[in-house]
């Protein structure tokens, strides 16, 4: 438990200003959500648990015990670290959702009912509230139970049959379905906010991983499959009328060409089919991005001075709004850095405080 650092609470602008979002979720799903909703100048506080906090907190690349995914899924959040799995945590919870307007979460199926946090309990104390779940496979059916990451989704959903033209198949190297789903559930939650304005109040949404998969996979992967019966021109995936070519220096992308790339520049290939308005691109590698012209001009990457991390880049959020726009304010915070903050403004006096974290109840 921490007290706040006044340089980091600065007021977030944007959109979703005066938005109050309790994001209990972890890993990739439910924070990738929430930071969207939080770019966009929502106030979301992270729920996390005393003295481990999200376990992303220690995946990938590091520095100074500051994990690069960490730092970009949970900026311009608020960390409260309480301890749900006591009932004056629960109690808690139960306080800060009187007045917030979204709880999200990604336990498995009835995990929240079982500690008194379910979508019922909530709805009771704040019918206004979204009470928003993410899951692994959904509340039914076989696999429901199911403790489920990314490469389980890619597995299922057949995108690793896609991405190969020969009998193996292959991952995709990036975990497509936990970013595609939280994508899909902000999209959800702000449909809900605005439903809400319009006098339907608080509701429960529900999106499982496996349902983000398949509708994203779907126009294109599944088109052969989109008909019954007779009368189908079936067709090739898109992916077949593509192809990558070497060049002297590198290798484009393009649509499928008859002959070797080999005798060309890159630059010479792209400033040719640019003028005749074929699309084309150069093959960047990972780190080619950073100085990629495009990235540049377009302005997508911004500097920032994490206070753990040091000197970082980031990507600014993606939407540009001509009239609320949002900015990158606030790095991803210490585990229970507002604590204090968040719960003094629930009313708590300093010796209440005091003596939850005594008993291990907030950190």
């Amino acid at each position: 438990m921490s007290d706040i650092n006044s340089a980091n609470n600065t007021h977030l602008t944007g959109p979703l200003d005066g938005i109050r979002i309790l994001d209990l979720s972890a890993v990739v799903s439910g924070p990738m959500a929430a930071v969207i909703l939080a770019d966009q100048g929502a106030d979301v506080i992270k729920i996390e648990p005393v003295g481990w906090g999200d376990g992303v907190r220690r995946l990938g690349a590091s520095r100074n015990g500051l994990s690069a995914i960490y730092a970009m899924i949970n900026r311009n959040k608020r960390s409260v670290a309480i301890n749900i799995k006591h009932p004056e945590g629960q109690n808690l919870v139960l306080q800060l959702a009187k007045n917030s307007d979204v709880l999200l979460q990604n336990y498995r199926p009835g995990k929240m009912d079982q500690l008194g946090l379910g979508f019922a309990e909530l709805n009771q104390i704040n019918p206004e509230l979204i009470y928003t779940s993410i899951s692994g496979m959904g509340s039914q059916g076989p696999y429901a139970e199911q403790k489920v990451f990314d490469y389980v989704i890619q597995g299922i959903s057949g995108i690793l049959d896609a991405q190969s033209d020969t009998k193996k198949p292959t991952m995709v190297r990036t975990i497509i379905y936990d970013k595609v789903t939280a994508l899909t559930i902000a999209q959800g939650i702000t449909a809900a906010l605005l439903a809400k304005q319009r006098g339907h109040g608080g509701q429960h949404l529900e999106l499982s991983m496996l349902d983000a998969a398949v509708y994203f996979n779907w126009p294109d992967l599944m088109w052969n499959y989109s008909f019954e019966g007779d009368g189908v021109d079936y067709s090739g995936d898109l992916a077949d009328f593509y192809e990558i070519n070497q060049t002297q220096d590198g290798a484009i992308v393009s649509h499928r060409l008859n002959g070797d790339c080999s005798a060309y520049s890159t630059e010479e290939l792209i400033s040719l089919f640019a003028a005749n308005d074929i699309p084309i691109s150069r093959v960047n590698r990972r780190e080619d991005i950073l100085a990629d012209p495009q990235v540049q001009a377009q302005g997508l990457l911004e500097p920032s001075d994490h206070p753990r991390g040091g000197k970082m880049i980031q990507p600014r959020a993606p939407v540009r709004f001509s009239k609320t726009q949002s900015n990158l304010q606030r790095p991803s915070a210490e585990l229970g850095q507002h604590t204090v903050e968040v719960l003094t403004e629930l009313g708590l006096e300093i010796d209440e405080l005091q003596n939850l974290a005594a008993q291990g109840i907030i950190s």
